[in-house]
This record gives C-alpha cells, structure tokens and sequence, in this order.
C-alpha cells in the first residue's frame, strides 16, 4: 500500500490507470491524500506545481491494475483517464474531467464536468456549471445541471431531475426525460426513443417539434393564464419515437 500526503495552495490531480478504480473521498483545505493498493513496483506518484500526477511512469506508459484513493480538499480540480476502471466521488469538485472505456462514473457536486466512455453509466448529483457528457452504451442521469449541458448516448437513457440550463440532448435509442426544464432552451434529437418534459407553469413556450412515425402530446390551455415568467425554446426532431410536454 502507498500512502503519500501532500500540501498544495491550489491543489489538483490527474490520475491514469489501465485497470483498476478510483475513489475520491473529502480531505482537508490545502492537502491531497494519496492511497493506492497495486502490486505494480513502477507506479509513480509524482507532484508537478500545484498538481499530483498518479499511475504514470517515466515512460508514460499505462499502468496495471490498481486501486487509488485520493482525499481531496473541496473544489479541487479532477482528471482521470482509464481503459477499464470506475470512478467515485462523495467530495464537491471543480473541474471534473474523466475519460474511460469501460466503468462507471459516479459524482456529487461538479462546478464542471467533461465525461466520456464508451461502456459505462454517468451519474451524479449536480453540475452548478457546464456539463459535457457523451456514452455509447450507457445510461446518464443527472440530478440538476446549472448553465449549459450537452449529452449524448447511443443505446442508453438521458434523464436530468432539474435544469435551469440551455440543454442539447441526443440518443440514438435510447428515451430523454428532463423532470423540471426551467432553462431558456433545449434542443433534443433521438432515432426511437421518446422525450419527455415537465415545464413549470408560467413558461411561454416556442415549440418546433417534428416526428415521423410518432406523437406529440402538449399539455391543456391553462385556464387562468397569468403573465408569463419566463420564455423557452423547444426544438425537438425524432423518428419513430413519442414527444411529451407536461406543466409541473
């Protein structure tokens, strides 16, 4: 087991693995813990300024399997690259930028947050900033998303709780479901899946939706209209698939 601790004014870290997984834990202000469990005598803890490069040799090879722990104070900035490793963080990061080919990804408060795998779910409880997430096989679901989101996935689901965000979804098909879209626009595009929006009410809404082979479902005139509070763009192109829009 490695056991390194270091203080840094303004901390950061980047963590490569080839196998393995990575758990980001709470620390304290000013210093990131390093732990890591591998078998691998040419794994290379390494500080670069105010940065911690982790898993990477002098070569720059990748490394074998190995299981990195890293107590982070709160807003660190976060990068991890991986061929077939999971990443888990119960600590409120900054810029959280993960690439892997397989594995899960899972996170609870992102000021930004750049995803990508090619097999693996994406979950996490909030994103105040933007939000860049694409999957091939996998589902995202994302608790709230505060200014610009865009997701994409070919064969999984996209579901956000809440947004106050300009959003750009796609999925091949998979279904899209925003539970409360408050932003100012959203574009959505799928093959065969279906789209569902809640809007709050008070929402002047700017509809543009197209469907081939599907349904267009909008709620009832609102008996007692008030004033509107806010103005929302629509744009919605699909297939086969049903288009959705309910007041919540």
């Amino acid at each position: 087991m490695i056991d390194q601790e270091f203080s840094i004014d303004s901390p950061s870290a980047r963590v490569q693995l080839r196998s393995g997984s990575l758990e980001i834990r709470p620390g304290d202000p000013g210093v990131i813990r390093v732990l890591v469990d591998t078998r691998d005598d040419a794994f290379l803890i390494d500080r670069r300024g105010d940065t911690i490069i982790i898993g990477r040799n002098g070569g720059g090879r990748r490394l074998s399997w190995a299981a990195v722990t890293l107590q982070v104070p709160q807003g660190c900035d976060i990068t991890f690259t991986a061929s077939s490793a999971g990443v888990t963080s119960t600590q409120s990061l900054g810029r959280f930028e993960v690439a892997t080919s397989s594995g899960d990804i899972r996170f609870g408060t992102v000021r930004r947050l750049q995803a990508k795998s090619a097999s693996g779910n994406i979950r996490g409880d909030a994103v105040t900033g933007e939000a860049r997430v694409v999957t091939a096989s996998g589902d995202i679901k994302i608790g709230s998303v505060g200014e610009r989101g865009s997701l994409s996935t070919a064969s999984g689901d996209i579901r956000i709780d809440s947004s106050d965000a300009t959003l750009s979804v796609a999925t091949v098909s998979g279904d899209v479901r925003v539970e409360r879209m408050a932003g100012p626009e959203l574009q959505a595009k799928s093959m065969s899946g279906r789209v569902r929006l809640g809007i709050p009410s008070g929402t002047r809404l700017d509809l543009d939706a197209n469907t081939f082979s599907g349904r267009v479902r909008l709620p009832d005139p609102d008996p007692d209209p008030a004033p509107p509070e806010r103005e929302m763009s629509v744009k919605v192109r699909l297939v086969s698939g049903d288009l959705k829009i309910t007041r919540v």
